[in-house]
């Protein structure tokens, strides 16, 4: 845990990710899990994955942007993503961050921005996902979804079952039918906004996960835990869900024999599928998650 906790951590530290985003070996290590820098790249790699059977939802990576003008740069690229993924026939949508719309500058901006997100993505039949950020945003993040849903029903959202929270939160997207992607969490989070113990969190998805799967609106499954997993598909068996109505959400790079698996086993699998320059944030969070990597790259960073 604590060595969890110090990755996070580093991942907000600039003079690391300026150290790091000039080595070149560090850049291959992260290319596990980004598709490249470039759309061009991105959409390359989601017409191999679609031709494999998966469904993708693409992820322009940067967050906390300074100023307006780089919000609307994002958000001409998230929709931009998308109108040309449907021009080329491509299953997929996007996740956006709304400290990427700009939330912290001014909460109308971003309302604006997705708004203009959504808009454009019903245009052309695609699907708008808003990624859960870190809990000081929660509450924000919820109230935007819920007044963009209003208007744009292909608008979903993202909850955290390390958060508190989080039972409360799905209840209520429930009962308005805004579709959820439950995911373990994956920020710096203090005791009492969060809980710290890896057991605790895995029992409070199986217990949010039964919530979806009984009442839920095309739930989404994030998890690469083959125990939860295994959970998930007996909960939709039990509810009498049929394979079609639910799907599981996995990260580029990780457990490629799992989600071929699933594929086979009949399940819908989609995979999310970040690109662009601003890598490092993410790729520390994954390093967090993957200790094993992180030895590979300190043993390379000096070639």
């Amino acid at each position: 845990m604590l060595f969890r906790q110090t990755l996070l951590f580093l991942s907000r530290r600039k003079e690391l990710e300026e150290f790091l985003k000039r080595n070149p070996m560090a850049r291959q290590a992260s290319s596990r899990y980004v598709a490249g820098d470039t759309r061009r790249e991105a959409l390359e790699v989601t017409r191999r994955l679609n031709e494999e059977g998966f469904r993708v939802t693409l992820d322009y990576l940067g967050e906390e942007v300074a100023d307006e003008a780089q919000s609307r740069a994002a958000t001409e690229e998230y929709a931009g993503a998308l109108e040309e993924a449907a021009s080329l026939g491509l299953n997929a949508g996007v996740s956006v961050k709304l400290s990427h719309l700009g939330v912290r500058i001014d909460k109308d901006l971003a309302i604006e921005n997705l708004m203009a997100i959504a808009a454009r993505a019903a245009r052309v039949g695609r699907f708008v996902r808003v990624d859960m950020e870190g809990s000081d945003l929660t509450e924000t993040t919820l109230e935007i979804i819920r007044r963009v849903h209003g208007v744009h029903d292909n608008v979903g959202a993202v909850i955290q079952s390390y958060l508190r929270r989080s039972s409360a939160d799905i209840e209520e997207l429930i009962r308005e039918k805004i579709p959820v992607r439950l995911v373990k969490g994956a920020y710096l989070e203090p005791e009492d906004v969060a809980f710290q113990d890896t057991e605790e969190i895995d029992l409070y998805f199986m217990r949010l996960l039964e919530s979806l799967l009984r009442d839920g609106f095309r739930p989404a499954i994030a998890t690469h835990d083959e125990k939860l997993i295994e959970y998930a598909v007996d909960m939709a068996f039990i509810y009498s869900r049929d394979e079609q109505e639910y799907e599981f959400q996995m990260l580029y790079g990780i457990r490629r024999d799992l989600q071929k698996k699933l594929l086979e086993d009949g399940c819908r699998v989609r995979i999310y599928l970040p690109y662009g320059e601003d890598w490092y944030g993410y790729f520390m969070r994954r390093l967090a998650e993957r200790p094993a990597n992180l030895w590979f790259l300190l043993k390379n960073l000096k070639r």
